[in-house]
């Protein structure tokens, strides 16, 4: 039976720390999700300003892009 105990003991914490790691490892993804996200959102902003300001004709005299 001590065995057995210090088996379960062994692979209970390791399931632990698995565990704990896989938590980590999804808090980093999701942190990752979350800065791709606002970073494409203020592209679209940008783009969508650009575009409608192209678009009512603010900026004709000029010849570059921005």
């Amino acid at each position: 039976m001590t065995v057995l105990a210090i088996f379960l003991l062994i692979i209970g914490t390791l399931l632990v720390l698995l565990g704990a790691f896989l938590v980590l490892i999804g808090a980093f993804l999701i942190a990752i999700g979350v800065a791709l996200i606002l970073i494409g959102a203020t592209l679209l902003a940008v783009g969508t300003y650009l575009l409608i300001r192209r678009l009512f004709g603010r900026d004709r005299g000029r010849s570059h892009l921005w």
